[in-house]
């Protein structure tokens, strides 16, 4: 064609284009993925702390009513409704939850842990938290004391 000298009409990418693509794109996952599973972990640590205020909640009304608390086990990813803590677990929960309990004439405690499948603070273990109330001859010991043991 008259006019057009030495331009060339470009036909796709050549393969050096390709390989810094992709370079570029490796250095962008293996920065993203460990902050990903970190945010993770962190919302997950907070989820479990939520559930635990619900349950303390549940525990200091169930108390004013009852004069005591309530025990009950609630295993990982199973639904479960505990209409006495006025809380229900859907069946996606990760976490597993005890409650012990004592009560008797002169001590009223109960002690919530929450069995993760996370590890959030990083020491390579999964987490496990306890939230724990503590009433001895009507006098508070400790009240709603959130502790992570592991």
């Amino acid at each position: 064609m008259p006019g057009q000298t030495g331009k060339m009409k470009s036909r796709g990418f050549t393969l050096v284009e390709i390989m810094i693509s992709l370079a570029i794109l490796g250095i962008l996952a293996a920065i993203s993925i460990p902050n990903y599973r970190q945010w993770k972990d962190k919302a997950e640590r907070a989820s479990v702390l939520t559930t635990l205020k619900y349950l303390m909640d549940g525990e200091d009304f169930y108390l004013l009513e009852n004069d005591g608390f309530f025990a009950v086990n609630i295993p990982r990813r199973t639904a479960m409704e505990v209409p006495e803590l006025a809380y229900s677990f859907s069946a996606g929960n990760r976490t597993r939850y005890r409650i012990r309990v004592i009560n008797n004439a002169s001590r009223n405690r109960y002690q919530i842990m929450a069995f993760c499948d996370f590890d959030s603070n990083g020491n390579g273990r999964d987490d496990r938290f306890s939230a724990i109330t503590n009433i001895r001859n009507g006098v508070v010991r400790r009240n709603r004391d959130v502790v992570q043991t592991r």
